[in-house]
């Protein structure tokens, strides 16, 4: 419970202090209407979608196959985008619900990543004792 307490008061923060335009010679960047990222660089293989909703919030879903276990995963959940670039670097932040088809068990995860150029990375930390941090590094697409 004091890790879900701490992420929500970063989080917080963080949109709180983007959205005052406090960062010094930061761009603000334009908002695509969806992203098609697809990741094989990293274990697992993925494919995910973005869906702008409003502003800077995005609605997500993943798809990942994990070869090992001939499993499938799939994430549905929400990100956040910070509304100015830093650098060349546009940093986003989420949280959502990851299922498994094979082995049935469900949990809430949070998620941190950046995008830059036509490249994305993203780590997914599950909410969940004894599971370890997942990191996806691939392609995106805007459109």
């Amino acid at each position: 419970m004091k890790k879900v307490l701490i992420v929500s008061v970063l989080g917080a923060s963080i949109i709180l202090a983007s959205s005052s335009g406090i960062f010094a010679k930061s761009h603000k960047s334009s908002t695509p209407k969806n992203y098609l990222t697809l990741s094989f660089f990293l274990r697992p293989t993925s494919l995910g979608y973005k869906h702008h909703l409003f502003d800077n919030l995005y609605a997500t879903g993943n798809l990942d196959y994990i070869s090992s276990t001939k499993d499938l995963e799939f994430q549905i959940g929400a990100a956040y985008f910070i509304p100015r670039k830093i650098l060349f670097f546009r940093l986003y932040g989420g949280a959502g619900y990851q299922f498994s088809r094979n082995r049935g068990y469900q949990y809430p995860y949070i998620s941190i990543g950046t995008q830059f150029f036509f490249l994305f990375s993203e780590l997914i930390h599950p909410l969940r004792s004894g599971m370890d941090p997942q990191g996806r590094f691939g392609f995106f697409f805007k459109f």
